[in-house]
């Protein structure tokens, strides 16, 4: 494993362990999303930020707000690690929350994790026309998978409205992709939607992805659909095929093997792993300036979207087992 990317996972493995300590009754996911956020973002972990972030949550809602309960937390750490004026994006997200829930998103445990993606893609732009685009294209999911399309693909929808890609694209993508042996689920309409950001024509698109999928295989690191989105992201990344592919085993590997992460599920490290290696391609070309903004935000963009589709899900399970 290269020393780039060794010391990403070794931070943010620390950053778990501190984060598990200091918050020993939140969940457990949420952390691991959180530590990961901090280290790709080079950031060192302040406990008390996350701390303060939760009580200026508190005293900016009401107490059946959807930001409050099982969300407050995962929020307030994302935020902290992935800005430095989290009291600010936050106060966006609650100026918008009307204006979301005025165009059709509903007043939902997935209301702040759609707010919280538009923060990372359109927080300089005129807000209305995005998420008026953005849930024609969740109606445009819903009408074409009725029974895949929820809640949990708002903040995909907001992602997406950022994109000039028709729906029928989208579409052209899911099919064939499940052509080549991806099972039609949500993870696998979340691959075909993360494709609209790629430039390559689709068939060679698709044949990466395959590539991806049976070489992830091959090295006994199988690939639920729920984590098919990892795929996507890598695919965008413009590295030399065998070197991409040989970073992301490597750090995969070591997760799943590692005490700390062997139990996440088949999946989830190399979703972590994804994460790792597009933060530090974001880095790296940055500094050589061979990476358009576009591109940049847009990956960024996808990482949180798959951040929080995670916690997501985390915070349903929650909230199913104790109700």
């Amino acid at each position: 494993m290269k020393n780039r990317y060794e010391e990403k996972v070794q931070k943010m493995i620390q950053y778990y362990q501190n984060l598990k300590k200091a918050f020993i009754w939140e969940q457990d996911m949420v952390k691991h999303v959180v530590a990961l956020t901090y280290a790709m973002k080079d950031k060192v972990l302040d406990l008390s930020q996350i701390k303060d972030m939760k009580d200026y949550i508190k005293t900016k809602t009401e107490m059946f707000s959807p930001f409050r309960g099982h969300m407050m937390f995962a929020l307030s750490g994302l935020l902290c690690a992935a800005s430095d004026t989290p009291k600010a994006k936050f106060d966006f997200m609650v100026t918008h929350e009307k204006t979301l829930k005025t165009v059709g998103f509903k007043n939902a445990s997935y209301l702040p994790i759609a707010l919280y993606a538009l923060t990372n893609i359109n927080e300089n732009h005129e807000v209305t026309g995005y998420v008026e685009k953005a849930m024609r294209i969740y109606k445009e999911m819903k009408h074409n998978h009725p029974f895949l399309t929820s809640g949990d693909d708002y903040a995909l929808a907001i992602l997406l409205a950022g994109t000039d890609h028709s729906p029928q694209r989208l579409e052209d993508y899911y099919q064939a992709l499940n052509e080549r042996g991806f099972s039609k689920s949500n993870g696998l309409q979340a691959l075909s939607h993360i494709m609209a950001f790629s430039d390559k024509q689709i068939k060679d698109a698709v044949d990466y992805c395959e590539r991806i999928y049976v070489q992830l295989k091959e090295h006994k690191l199988k690939l639920y659909p729920d984590y098919y989105s990892a795929i996507g992201l890598v695919s965008l990344l413009d590295m030399e095929q065998n070197e991409l592919m040989t970073d992301l085993i490597e750090v995969a590997s070591y997760l799943k093997n590692h005490k700390k992460y062997m139990f996440l599920g088949k999946g989830m490290n190399i979703l972590i792993a994804s994460g790792i290696i597009a933060s530090e391609y974001i880095k790296e070309k940055s500094y050589d300036m061979v990476i358009s903004s576009t591109l940049s935000v847009s990956i960024q963009a996808i990482i949180a979207a798959q951040q929080v589709a995670i916690i997501t899900a985390a915070s349903t399970a929650v909230a199913v087992s104790t109700t």
